[in-house]
């Protein structure tokens, strides 16, 4: 296993300027759904007498995918925002397997979580919706069992 946390990353590939082309996470986030895309199967009986079924596979359709965690910056909270509202087209987002997707960022939910004494003010919990069009092998391919 890698020695230390592997940070989730965003970049955006038609962004020129090397310095505002990558987002670092400052804290990777501690949920998510599957990235991967259901295969697009469809069946149907036939009335011969050894009852096989026909099956047809089509294209796989693009995964929707949700990801989330805290926030306990501006910086962050700004980054995450910027990235999701700003930025168009197709970005790349490594997570912690080092895999990289290919996404479109929909949405940012930020629930505010802080008690407002000066100290966490920025904290909250967020959720962030992608559609993800493809995931490249992980880098890392020892085995993390």
């Amino acid at each position: 296993m890698p020695a230390s946390v592997i940070k989730w990353r965003l970049e955006d590939p038609a962004d020129p300027n090397p310095d505002t082309r990558s987002y670092t996470f400052e804290v990777n986030p501690n949920s998510m759904n599957s990235p991967f895309a259901t295969r697009s199967t469809q069946t149907m009986g036939t009335t011969a007498v050894d009852g096989n079924v026909l099956m047809w596979e089509g294209m796989r359709q693009p995964a929707a995918f949700t990801f989330g965690g805290v926030i306990l910056s501006y910086a962050q909270y700004k980054a995450l925002h910027d990235w999701v509202y700003l930025r168009k087209g197709r970005l790349f987002l490594w997570d912690h397997f080092q895999r990289r997707m290919t996404v479109v960022l929909k949405s940012f939910n930020p629930e505010p979580k802080s008690k407002f004494n000066g100290k966490f003010y920025w904290r909250h919990e967020y959720t962030i919706e992608a559609t993800v069009l493809a995931i490249s092998d992980a880098l890392y391919t020892e085995d993390l069992a």
